[in-house]
């Protein structure tokens, strides 16, 4: 049997779908995702970003080629058992009216005949772990919460049985712009707790960069115009498709994903007020901000111990910028 990469756990070889009416959907795909890695799916409507990751279980079969799960050929797996053992979560999420928060997260476990005090432990697991209370969120129904409350318990539900591989469609689409990015930003920080390996598709290019750890630009027709980390894609776009999908919003993109470090700060002096810093590590779009507000021409950057560690300048923020682009151009040579 053919075998994947080592540190794949998702493996696409030579994979082709193409519909009877002749319409390719996806091109000859060859793609590994790794072990705990975030990757994305982004492109144009029409170029197969969906339909590659309905592949993955069993939603829509490929005409040719081969799909791996951990080395092993999904066509060769109950397509049942093997939804219950991938995450799913889809841009409407898909809850059900009739039950509640806890019972639509239970879903699974139940399915796979796990125990009432199991299930109930972990889904006060997850509801503590995407940010609902479960003494104020277990009970409720899906037409009392917000747009980004139901988006929530779909991840949750989604979670419920620990899986490998969680696969998401647009996930947060449906939600209104600033509950977005919250949302992208707590998913975030729950993917890199768990360590699950995720395929997400979005046509946000801005969302990609935020949350992918390699971006997978699809062309029409699903060719695979780009694979690489967020930085590479925007410092140097492979093709014409990839340029207009990054557009011009390329360097303040860059600012969001590149971070304060040591090396591109100013000397701080002996009277630099640590209360008024903002830690190493930040991101430069978030330390702009923070500097653009203040009334200071440079401001406090500190450790993890609060101890000032450097200085915060506009020339920090154009040093860091380039420091990264130059990087992510080797990167990709």
């Amino acid at each position: 049997m053919e075998r994947a990469a080592d540190d794949a756990v998702i493996s696409f070889r030579g994979v082709r779908k193409e519909y009877p009416d002749g319409t390719v959907a996806v091109h000859h795909l060859d793609l590994d995702v790794r072990r705990g890695e975030l990757l994305v799916l982004v492109g144009p409507s029409g170029c197969g970003k969906s339909t590659t990751l309905r592949m993955v279980n069993r939603l829509v079969e490929p005409t040719s080629g081969q799909v791996l799960l951990a080395g092993v050929d999904v066509a060769s797996q109950d397509p049942v058992q093997l939804r219950r053992g991938i995450g799913y979560v889809i841009q409407h999420v898909g809850l059900f009216p009739h039950r509640t928060v806890a019972q639509n997260i239970a879903t699974v476990p139940g399915l796979v005949g796990w125990d009432r005090a199991r299930t109930r432990t972990r889904v006060h697991e997850l509801l503590d772990l995407v940010g609902l209370p479960p003494g104020t969120y277990a009970g409720r129904y899906p037409n009392e919460l917000s747009g980004g409350e139901r988006q929530r318990v779909g991840v949750g539900r989604a979670l419920a049985t620990d899986p490998p591989v969680l696969l998401m469609d647009e996930p947060f689409g449906a939600v209104d712009p600033a509950g977005r990015r919250r949302l992208q930003t707590e998913f975030g920080r729950i993917q890199r707790a768990l360590g699950t390996t995720v395929i997400l598709v979005t046509h946000d290019i801005d969302e990609a960069v935020l949350l992918g750890d390699r971006i997978a630009v699809l062309a029409p027709g699903g060719r695979l115009d780009q694979l690489a980390e967020p930085s590479a894609i925007l410092a140097r776009p492979a093709t014409d498709v990839v340029a207009e999908l990054v557009g011009d919003g390329r360097a303040v993109r860059m600012l969001s994903i590149t971070c304060l470090e040591l090396v591109d700060l100013e000397p701080a002096g002996a009277n630099a007020d640590a209360a008024v810093g903002v830690p190493i590590g930040t991101p430069l779009d978030v330390a702009l901000s923070v500097l653009t507000a203040s009334t200071s021409a440079a401001i406090p950057v500190t450790d993890a111990g609060g101890a000032v560690v450097g200085l915060l300048t506009p020339d920090v923020v154009h040093r860091a910028l380039r420091r990264t682009t130059l990087e992510a151009l080797a990167a990709s040579e």
